[in-house]
């Protein structure tokens, strides 16, 4: 199962570079765009784990 996700985050990653880099865009707006969606997916990452934390400790 570890194995399939692994692959299946790697696929998803590559998948997106290959669409970003061949995008019809100039490299500055290439630029520009993957880092306003690594903000996003940081900010995303960050509040499900604050969400994730919260459910455990109202377990505890």
């Amino acid at each position: 199962m570890a194995r399939f996700l692994i692959g299946f985050v790697t696929g998803l990653f590559v998948g997106w570079v290959i669409g970003i880099l061949s995008a019809p865009q100039s490299g500055k707006e290439t630029l520009d765009s993957i880092g306003e969606r690594a903000i996003e997916l940081r900010d995303r990452a960050v509040s499900k784990v604050e969400q994730v934390r919260s459910e455990s400790a109202g377990r505890a």
